[in-house]
């Protein structure tokens, strides 16, 4: 008797397009570059144009693009300009979209909100196990190799077997002080866990995400959708780079994901 085939797991990605001071957005560059399968029986599908940075652009796609290919999980990317280190984001919240207009100058009212999500909680946090992923996805990016960013920080070419000791220059994202998940201290991590995604459009798409996932599973309601956030890469061999880490992160979600199920989470 031949074997069974094991499952395929169908993983949804997005990127961003430009916004003020980013033209070139690294997000959906990065997606782009993704390949259409990955090993362990991985499928991914990558949302072909780059998502606006725009909020009911973004409301409106989200219902369709979640229906139409029923992602098992699914990995929204974003650029966080003023980090040298790649991060998954642990929540996001709804009411906070009203103080900064998007690239078409406009907001997203707190009454948007309520009459959309006002049966979901106000905060709001992925149901994957981001603190077992970001473990497996630290292991798998040892071997590599960090380009020389072209930006200003002194980040180097190295492996990340060595942890990157540079100052970082922390976004307005993370004015807040982060709440991490265990006492392992991940300041040189170069990927990593964080809970500061922003009150701009990586936060709403993250909100919204989660927030159609559950609605797209019938019976368990879980919200299984991650947020990643890479720094302001630039250059094709920076681009490449943040392609590899973005796969191995995929693998370590997936990873989890299937662990998570088979002990019935």
């Amino acid at each position: 008797m031949a074997p069974i085939a094991a499952a395929v797991t169908r993983v949804l990605i997005t990127g961003f397009g430009p916004f003020q001071g980013v033209p070139n957005n690294p997000s959906f560059a990065i997606a782009s570059r993704l390949p259409t399968t990955l090993p362990n029986n991985i499928e991914l599908i990558v949302y072909p144009s780059a998502v606006p940075v725009a909020y009911h652009p973004v409301v409106d796609l989200l219902p369709g693009l979640y229906n139409s290919t029923q992602p098992d999980l699914s990995l929204h990317i974003g650029v966080a300009e003023g980090r040298t280190y790649f991060a998954v984001e642990q929540t996001s919240q709804r009411n906070v979209y009203s103080w900064a207009t998007d690239v078409q100058g406009q907001v997203f009212k707190d009454s948007e909100g309520e009459l959309i999500w006002g049966d979901q909680s106000v905060k709001l946090s992925t149901d994957l196990d981001l603190q077992a992923t970001v473990s497996d996805w630290q292991n798998r990016t040892l071997g590599i190799v960090w380009p020389i960013i072209s930006s200003d920080s002194s980040l180097q070419s190295q492996t990340i077997a060595t942890p990157v000791s540079v100052i970082l220059k922390e976004s307005v994202l993370e004015e807040v002080p982060l709440q991490r998940p265990t006492e392992h201290e991940l300041a040189d991590d170069p990927v990593r866990w964080s809970d500061a995604v922003g009150t701009y459009l990586c936060g709403f798409i993250y909100y919204a995400g989660m927030v159609q996932k559950s609605r797209t599973e019938t019976v368990s309601k879980r919200k299984d959708v991650a947020f990643m956030h890479v720094p302001m890469l630039k250059t094709d061999e920076e681009l490449d780079f943040g392609r590899d880490v973005t796969i191995e992160l995929v693998q370590a979600l997936v990873k989890s994901w299937k662990s998570q199920r088979a002990m019935g989470a």
